[in-house]
């Protein structure tokens, strides 16, 4: 039962990309603007701002008590990872649209808006990261060069997925290294 209650508080930081996507899907097809937001644009973003500092307080807690708590570095790097891979058709589709939507000046804006959101989105699941490379410099599991490198790519557009996956099979295979070598002595 523990464990999926530290499971259920990373549905906000994981569900931020698909929600701002939902959003603005609500707010260029008009779907709901009369009905729940009374075409009051002001109170959709106010809303996807407080998702978000729930996401927010979800992401540093998850951090704090894991790194406290001495989480094993390899389940926190495995969970960063497999939350940044289903963020992936999110990140596509605000691509996508945000790319349609430079073709005109009148839109242009509706594209930066997006790239700051994406950046918001990014900074939840950085620390969830970040956390377990922490957690992996302070077990032996990975060198300093290296988790401090791969600590900045968790904040950084596209090198966080890649640097995601390189620093878990980093851990995993340094922690099989370091359990084969306790067992030798």
């Amino acid at each position: 039962m523990k464990k999926t209650g530290k499971y259920i508080q990373l549905f906000f930081p994981a569900s931020f990309p698909y929600l701002v996507l939902i959003t603005f899907i609500f707010i260029v097809t008009g779907v709901f603007a009369n009905t729940v937001f009374q075409n009051n644009i002001i109170i959709v973003l106010i809303l996807l701002i407080v998702f978000y500092i729930i996401a927010l307080v979800c992401s540093v807690v998850f951090f704090m008590k894991n790194l406290l708590n001495k989480t094993n570095p390899k389940n926190i790097l495995r969970i960063n990872m497999i939350i940044k891979l289903l963020q992936i058709p999110a990140y596509i589709l605000i691509f996508l649209f945000g790319l349609l939507n430079l073709i005109t000046i009148f839109t242009a804006a509706i594209t930066i808006v997006l790239m700051f959101l994406d950046g918001m989105a990014i900074f939840l699941t950085g620390l969830i990261g970040l956390c377990g490379i922490i957690r992996g410099f302070l077990e032996g599991k990975l060198s300093k060069k290296t988790a401090v490198i791969h600590g900045l790519l968790q904040f950084i557009f596209c090198a966080d997925v890649i640097s995601c996956i390189i620093v878990y099979k980093k851990v995993k295979n340094n922690e099989a290294i370091l359990n084969n070598t306790h067992i030798d002595k």
